[in-house]
């Protein structure tokens, strides 16, 4: 049922069935995960009455957002509130191949025959193209890195000198 509010703006209400009032409050009790619970609240606030601005503000989403959840709702039930697969491309690394990658970067570059002491993503790239014949880009490697709790750092840069009065030296020159 739709109702006309400010501005000429509707607001979309669901009505429930005692049965589907039922199954969607053990779903919300249960959810599969927080963007199912979500999109299961936005059901629920909205077969009380709430309007889709206020439910997009109670749960901080945008109005489309609960608009087409309301009408997976429709369409779908709570099948249509669980996340659907995301289509891509399968990785190319296998999970082993990704753990040894994930491992060679506790080593220095150099052990493996590579130049430099510290991995960058260009080079773990180039690595895995070496080591596995895949190509990743840096990009994807970065990701991969992150996914695995690891980030990629610049090395910081430490001035020093051979002179023996270089610390004494410098004090004296920053003030």
């Amino acid at each position: 049922m739709s109702g006309r509010g400010i501005m000429g703006r509707s607001h979309v209400f669901v009505h429930l069935t005692p049965a589907q009032r039922r199954r969607l409050k053990a779903f919300l009790k249960k959810p599969p995960n927080d963007r199912a619970r979500r999109r299961a609240q936005a059901i629920w606030f909205s077969s009380q009455g709430q309007p889709v601005r206020e439910v997009a503000k109670l749960l901080s989403v945008s109005e489309r957002s609960v608009r087409s959840w309301l009408a997976a709702w429709r369409k779908e039930g709570l099948d249509g509130l669980r996340d659907k697969p995301i289509p891509g491309r399968l990785s190319s690394l296998s999970d082993e191949q990704t753990a040894q990658m994930v491992e060679i970067t506790r080593q220095s570059p150099a052990t493996v025959g590579l130049e430099g002491h510290t991995w960058n993503c260009r080079l773990l790239s180039d690595w895995v193209d070496d080591t596995f014949h895949v190509r990743l880009s840096d990009e994807w490697v970065r990701r991969l890195m992150i996914r695995h709790g690891m980030r990629f750092r610049r090395p910081k840069l430490v001035l020093t000198s051979p002179d023996p009065e270089y610390a004494r030296k410098k004090g004296r020159s920053t003030g």
